[in-house]
């Protein structure tokens, strides 16, 4: 059995190139011998039965460095509920220390505020990825923030913005790895959900409001397709419907883009039921006005990697069939 692979999905780290850093002046807590114990405990029940070389401290709170006997290694927290299949990696940009002030602690899927997204992206300089849009929010580790870089990538960064982790963070419960966080998902993605802009959704309101469902779409997706079909059986059960212009086919951007320049609400729904029909609409632009690109960005930390992508209003993520009432019960039942 592969000692990691078997265990986790692989990410892709966001640093190329890393250098040192000053030290901190913080004395990392010692790790007790219980706590050694109930790490060595916890990773042979999830199946890791490599031995364990060293448990060191990272510097980023209970967070801590196991490496094994094989040279390969993972983070884990001390009460070793959480694991992440990386490496504490300095970052390599110009350090400005945040004042403590401004370092905060929320529930785990809470964004960070303004002033403290600001503070942390003043030290992103080396990462040109990491952007003026980019949001962070906190992860259920104490000190350990999560965000997505411009390209899609996530990626995970401490309090004070000294080091950054290529990886995410999975949940260890009674000795089963249970898999990605799933309280850190839905909280994150209920929270990006309210701000998108209602103005560039496409809106299919049902009669008699049950539940609200989120859906980014692509008209040259199959899926999307099938889902979009079934969109007035949704409506006539209580479900409004709001879509996320998302395109991610090659042919799809400018298409969308004419569609989501008419300005109201139920012609551009009627522009896209055509579209989905396979019906090339006229276009709608007056000039180079993109108004999909807004959402788009405020739905990145959904993390996107295909369509249609199908949230509940509550941050779940449904993945189910999108061609029966599957996506009904999903709904009304939560």
């Amino acid at each position: 059995m592969k000692i990691l692979s078997a265990l986790f999905v692989s990410a892709f780290t966001i640093i190329a190139i890393t250098t040192s850093l000053p030290s901190i002046a913080q004395t990392p807590t010692p790790i007790t011998a219980s706590t050694n114990q109930l790490i060595k405990d916890t990773l042979n029940q999830i199946g890791l039965s490599t031995p364990v070389h060293t448990i060191t401290p990272t510097g980023i709170d209970a967070l801590l460095h196991v490496t094994l006997t094989t040279g390969e290694s993972l983070l884990i927290t001390s009460d070793a509920r959480y694991v992440i299949n990386a490496t504490v990696e300095p970052n390599p940009s110009t350090i400005n220390p945040i004042p403590a002030n401004i370092i905060s602690d929320k529930p785990t899927g809470t964004q960070a505020d303004e002033e403290y997204r600001i503070a942390l992206l003043a030290n992103m300089d080396a990462l040109p990825l990491v952007d003026s849009d980019t949001v962070f929010f906190h992860t259920s580790i104490k000190g350990l923030l999560w965000a997505v870089a411009q390209n899609g990538t996530p990626f995970l960064v401490s309090s004070d913005a000294r080091h950054i982790i290529g990886g995410d963070v999975s949940v260890i419960d009674h000795g089963r790895l249970i898999g990605l966080d799933t309280a850190f998902e839905t909280a994150k993605n209920r929270h990006t959900l309210t701000t998108l802009d209602p103005d560039n959704l496409i809106i299919y309101p049902a009669n008699n409001e049950r539940a609200v469902v989120y859906v980014a779409t692509d008209i040259n997706c199959p899926y999307c397709k099938i889902l979009h079909k079934n969109i007035p059986n949704l409506n006539a059960k209580g479900i409004t419907v709001k879509v996320i212009g998302y395109p991610v086919y090659d042919e799809s951007p400018e298409p969308m883009r004419q569609i989501w320049c008419e300005r109201d609400n139920a012609k551009r729904a009627k522009l896209l039921d055509l579209a989905m029909k396979g019906i090339k609409t006229s276009n709608q632009c007056s000039n180079d006005d993109n108004h999909l690109l807004p959402n788009i960005t405020k739905a990145r930390p959904l993390d996107i990697i295909a369509t249609p992508a199908v949230y509940g209003d509550d941050g779940r993520l449904f993945e189910g069939s999108v061609a029966n009432d599957e996506l009904v019960k999903f709904l009304i039942s939560k």
